[in-house]
């Protein structure tokens, strides 16, 4: 009896040092063209007995087997700000227009119609109390102590929670945990002896220390923040966003922003800072971080932890300007000789201000999430609650908002000026006005002229500007999300293989094109 055995020559992702390798080795296609040869040479060369069978219907069933099977990721998104929420959707979407036809479920105490783009395609909605978040009154303010309350009580279910999550990933078979930014579910990953990924620009522990202000209430901060680490120290990759500030379960370092190189430090003095320190992405490195679960342990060598740096996540725009904005109730003869003012947080309070005097002459704005019974002025107009924002950023000639991830990147992407309002006690904001210096264009405006509707000198300020830096060797791309999907499927196997459980993944399908062999009884 002759006995031949088929290799399947998968090549692991190359997780290399900067700049980073994408996707399987070059030697792949030619292992596989020697598969077909010797396949071939079997099926055709050799003398009977030997039935004859069709080529395509044994060597082609192994060939079209897909490099990645069909995995089943999880994605837990935090509930606070839709930012997590809008960069999440868009990697999602990557992840379902992969090859292997994969499982998302999306996990989050956020609404369900805020998925409602991913769950279109495919994607399973799951509502659950996944994370503590910050509690902000206005968009622009933080209630420090109604957070750490909240963040403690959280803390003090999280025996039940972890069990229910740990439970629930088991039942579905998952086989990966994608965080952004929860950090239970590293710990329940883990747990269920599966992967799990941070994919953000910050982590919650930082935001938390930050609320410390010198008192009493310093002490429990630090002690809750231990936890919240731990947790996401479980998991073995860290998928770093632009505008990113320290993560401390990945690295250790004193500055809480990356530093952008200038271009003297480079051999090639083309060459200047992207994002997050890096000047070209995507970037891998080693995380210097050892987790406090790992300490002492030695067997088995544990998964190497990682770090990439990836190009900027954000949705685009779908419909053009003319018809964004005549959809919106505002006249051709109007938005064809004003510039339009974006203002993305709506229903806030202006104080003692009038409206009517906040935009200068020649403009008018379009303002998101503003409640019905609010009576706009003159050169105002409602956007509806389900309005794609990407449409009307690319619509505006500027955006008024705060430093949140999913407004910047969207500015960046759509190359529109933004002008903001600080949130002095939230960190990540550091790490986005970077992020808009580098990249974008932003104006600040104070808390004071924002609410007292003094906005016009701003808004001149901004309409002068570019949108986008004026050193084209800066730009980042903005392929971020199908880098992240390519990233996440490739990381599942490697993880797989390093611990030994790359068969159980293989099995099906390779049993699949072995049948057909089976079946034609060779011998």
């Amino acid at each position: 009896m002759l006995t031949f055995a088929v290799h399947r020559c998968s090549a692991p992702f190359l997780l290399q040092g900067p700049p980073m390798v994408l996707g399987p080795s070059s030697g792949t296609s030619e292992c596989w063209r020697e598969c077909v040869v010797f396949l071939s040479f079997f099926l055709f060369c050799l003398p009977p007995p030997l039935p004859l069978l069709p080529l395509p219907s044994i060597v082609m069933t192994l060939l079209s087997t897909p490099e990645t099977p069909s995995l089943v990721f999880c994605y837990y998104v935090s509930g606070h700000g839709w930012g997590h929420a809008t960069r999440a959707n868009q990697i999602i979407t990557d992840i379902l227009q992969l090859p292997a036809h994969h499982t998302v479920h999306v996990i989050s105490n956020a609404s369900e119609f805020i998925f409602r783009g991913v769950t279109a395609l495919g994607a399973h909605y799951r509502y659950a109390d996944i994370d503590a978040g910050v509690v902000q009154p206005l968009a622009y303010t933080v209630d420090r102590h109604q957070t750490i309350a909240n963040l403690k009580q959280f803390l003090e279910r999280r025996p039940q929670c972890l069990a229910d999550e740990v439970k629930w990933l088991q039942h579905i078979k998952a086989d990966c945990v994608v965080c952004d930014a929860p950090f239970l579910p590293c710990a329940a990953a883990a747990g269920a002896n599966i992967p799990s990924v941070v994919a953000s620009n910050f982590t919650f522990d930082e935001v938390y220390s930050g609320l410390c202000e010198g008192d009493a209430m310093d002490t429990d901060i630090q002690h809750l923040v231990k936890q919240v680490v731990a947790d996401y120290q479980h998991a073995d990759l860290l998928i770093q966003l632009p505008g990113a500030i320290r993560i401390p379960s990945f690295y250790a370092t004193e500055a809480l922003v990356p530093l952008t190189p200038v271009q003297s430090t480079f051999p090639d003095l083309t060459l200047k800072g992207v994002v997050n320190g890096k000047h070209s992405l995507p970037w891998t490195s080693v995380s210097n971080v050892v987790p406090s679960h790992r300490q002492g342990t030695l067997d088995p060598p544990a998964f190497e932890r990682r770090i990439v740096d990836i190009p900027l996540v954000f949705r685009k725009y779908r419909t053009e300007r003319d018809q964004v904005l005549q959809s919106l109730g505002i006249p051709n003869e109007i938005h064809q000789t004003h510039k339009v003012l974006l203002l993305s947080f709506g229903g806030q309070q202006l104080g003692q201000g009038e409206w009517s005097k906040t935009l200068p002459l020649g403009w008018i704005c379009v303002v998101c999430g503003t409640p019905d019974a609010v009576v706009l002025p003159r050169g105002f107009y409602r956007a509806p609650r389900d309005a794609y924002v990407p449409d009307l950023t690319h619509a505006a000639d500027v955006v008024l908002g705060k430093l949140g991830y999913g407004t910047c990147s969207e500015c960046i992407g759509h190359q529109t000026p933004f002008i903001y309002v600080s949130r002095p006690q939230f960190v990540e904001e550091h790490g986005l006005l970077k992020l808009m210096k580098d990249q974008g264009s932003v104006v600040e405006l104070s808390r004071e002229d924002f609410e007292a509707g003094v906005w016009a000198d701003a808004i001149e300020e901004a309409g002068q500007m570019l949108g986008h830096s004026g050193e084209p060797s800066r730009w980042v791309a903005h392929n971020g999300g199908s880098v992240a999907a390519q990233l996440l499927q490739d990381f599942v196997r490697d993880w797989n293989v390093h611990y030994g459980l790359q068969e159980r993944h293989w099995h099906t399908n390779i049993n699949k094109g072995m049948s057909l062999l089976d079946s034609a009884d060779v011998q």
